[in-house]
């Protein structure tokens, strides 16, 4: 009798198991919202959010699958994104993914398919070794159409009408790989929050453009009029900041339509909905619609100072591998924007000059005709005649485009009272050293290399010094420019935090251009020395605090946060071009400003990718 009721209670025990294993709460019925009996399933099937897990690598990685089923929502040349229409109550798990298949028939958007066998694997879409995040997907697959025509799931609304989008932190759980740790917390990590979408259909109301559409047809977006974004500047850019690097940024890319020209401040018009996808080291949404909007018009700033008689102004401008002879237009465009933008500055540091045969990887390494044909653009455009200072390179070993040969190059204007100091000109081997006569610093060179054989400015440019003289002061300029940050790992990458690889050079230069301010105050404290120029790195960053460090004060943080920026990299406005100056001329400072001329432009409409920085020092 025993017996008999204990395997009476089994057969119970193993029914209640198998139905509470199948039955997941579906939402809400919507006319939009596909019915059971639309779309019959399968008791007991694998479903999708299971295959992606609440993490960042599915637990079915390697391993084949079958019965799988969900609705076709999109199509690209490569496969399919499908998509469960009976999603679970769990936030963190995706209810998508991408099927590749490079044959896969008459499939159309809206079709009810069942994934008869399938491989499931992590595709790192740059290449095996490299550092983005994967993309869950299915490959060797068969599969049978149950229906067609099906609506489509509901998309979720990501911003203040559905998911709250996180605005503060990228991924602060994880010290290492994102991929192999269990650490997941999309409430909080942007990095966890678009991986919980992933391949998902998403909405994004009332978008507004941080960016302007970039020469690769992307454009960064923050929902709901960036009423959650950290800082928006009034210019409706997104400014980038030590703690917070702006993980509310959505970027717009155009897999499934032609990008159209949106500029900085454009405001959407109607919903923008699309596939929550990951490539190139970002999760992006790839609208599926066409986008409608009001474009923005953010005009060009110039610099409203004019300098008084005992006033000296400076400025500097990357110019993005200038090259008139291959674009010649840029040469009167550039010369106007010294004389009218930026107001005639008197010294002007100019970074990326390229030689005069541009990237033809030949002997030539001077770039004198490049100049002499600016400055006399400049005149033609009412300007002062300016004369230049700059040292041809060694062929290809200053980094930047090969054959290009870029350098730094100061143009200064005699006629306000402003002379050079005398000394013999340096050459590309030659360090600067600095003097010491009747009691005062002085260059052994003007203009000169500042440790040009410094293992730390390896393919790298040397930074250019040089002395003048105005009112009877001395002043020390060194020009700069930095090696690049390319090399640094994403923000949404696997690894965080992310690696700073670039980093490690630019703080040995920052370390040796620091020392060589520090001989010219050790023979006077008091000083005029001024550094500028494109340092490729944040104000709070190591080098640039290695630039400072007891001895001189970066002006940028004289302005306010939302005006922090002078490049504008995947729609987080920051700072990469600077001037810091020695605590005795920053107290002589007059005013001081970026003038953003291009970090909100569209890649035709902008010289440089660079905005200049304008500084006015007096003499008393």
């Amino acid at each position: 009798m025993m017996k008999k009721y204990f395997c009476a209670f089994l057969c119970f025990l193993s029914l209640a198991i198998i139905l509470s294993g199948c039955f997941r709460p579906g939402p809400l019925q919507t006319t939009n919202t596909p019915t059971a009996a639309a779309l019959p399933t399968s008791v007991g099937r694998l479903r999708i959010n299971e295959i992606q897990g609440a993490q960042h690598r599915s637990p079915y990685d390697g391993k084949s699958i079958s019965g799988v089923e969900g609705i076709v929502t999109a199509i690209t040349g490569s496969g399919f994104y499908l998509q469960d229409s009976l999603p679970d109550t769990d936030e963190g798990t995706s209810e998508a993914l991408f099927v590749s298949a490079s044959a896969f028939g008459n499939i159309s958007v809206g079709d009810f398919i069942r994934i008869e066998t399938a491989k499931v694997r992590e595709y790192n879409p740059a290449g095996l070794g490299e550092n983005p995040l994967t993309r869950t997907e299915l490959f060797q697959v068969s599969y049978s159409v149950l229906s067609s025509g099906n609506p489509l799931p509901e998309p979720v609304v990501l911003g203040e009408a559905g998911r709250r989008i996180p605005n503060f932190t990228i991924e602060n759980d994880v010290n290492g790989y994102a991929g192999r740790t269990g650490e997941f917390d999309p409430a909080r990590d942007g990095l966890d929050f678009y991986e919980s979408l992933e391949g998902m259909r998403v909405q994004v109301n009332d978008a507004l453009a941080v960016s302007s559409t970039s020469s690769y047809k992307e454009v960064v977006v923050v929902a709901d009029l960036g009423k959650d974004a950290s800082v928006l500047s009034p210019r409706s850019v997104l400014v980038l900041r030590q703690e917070d690097a702006n993980p509310e940024r959505i970027i717009l890319d155009d897999a499934f339509i032609n990008m159209p020209a949106v500029q900085v401040g454009a405001r959407f018009t109607q919903p923008i909905i699309g596939i929550m996808d990951y490539s190139y080291g970002n999760f992006k949404l790839q609208p599926t619609q066409k986008l409608r909007f009001e474009q923005g018009n953010n005009p060009p700033e110039a610099v409203a100072y004019e300098p008084l008689e005992n006033e000296l102004a400076f400025a500097t401008y990357n110019v993005a591998n200038f090259d008139p002879m291959v674009s010649p237009e840029r040469l009167g465009a550039l010369a106007e924007q010294i004389v009218f933008t930026l107001n005639s500055p008197d010294i002007l540091a100019l970074q990326e000059i390229q030689d005069d045969d541009g990237e033809l990887d030949s002997a030539q390494t001077s770039a004198s005709g490049n100049i002499n044909r600016l400055i006399q653009k400049v005149k033609q455009f009412g300007g002062p005649e300016y004369k230049a200072l700059a040292i041809d390179p060694l062929r290809n070993a200053d980094g930047g485009v090969p054959g290009g040969n870029i350098r730094i190059v100061l143009l200064y204007r005699e006629d306000r009272g402003l002379s050079l100091a005398a000394a013999p000109a340096g050459d590309a081997s030659t360090p600067n050293q600095v003097l010491k006569k009747d009691g005062k610093p002085a260059l052994s060179l003007n203009p000169g290399r500042v440790s040009p054989q410094a293992y730390a400015f390896r393919d790298s440019r040397k930074p250019l010094s040089a002395q003048f003289i105005f009112k009877g002061k001395d002043i020390f300029v060194i020009a700069c420019h930095l090696n690049s940050k390319g090399e640094d790992g994403p923000l949404f990458g696997d690894q965080q935090p992310p690696p700073l690889i670039s980093e490690r050079q630019r703080l040995e230069q920052a370390r040796e251009i620091n020392a060589f301010v520090k001989k010219i105050m050790a023979v006077d404290p008091f000083a005029y020395v001024v550094v500028l120029g494109d340092l490729n790195d944040f104000q709070w960053s190591s080098p640039v605090m290695k630039l400072e460090e007891g001895a001189l004060a970066n002006l940028i943080t004289l302005l306010p946060e939302h005006d922090r920026y002078t490049y504008n990299h995947e729609g987080n406005a920051q700072v990469l071009d600077h001037i810091l100056v020695s605590l005795a001329f920053l107290k002589q400072l007059s005013h001081f400003d970026v003038v953003h001329i291009n970090s909100e432009a569209l890649p035709d409409a902008r010289l440089s990718d660079h905005d200049p920085v304008y500084a006015v020092f007096k003499f008393e």
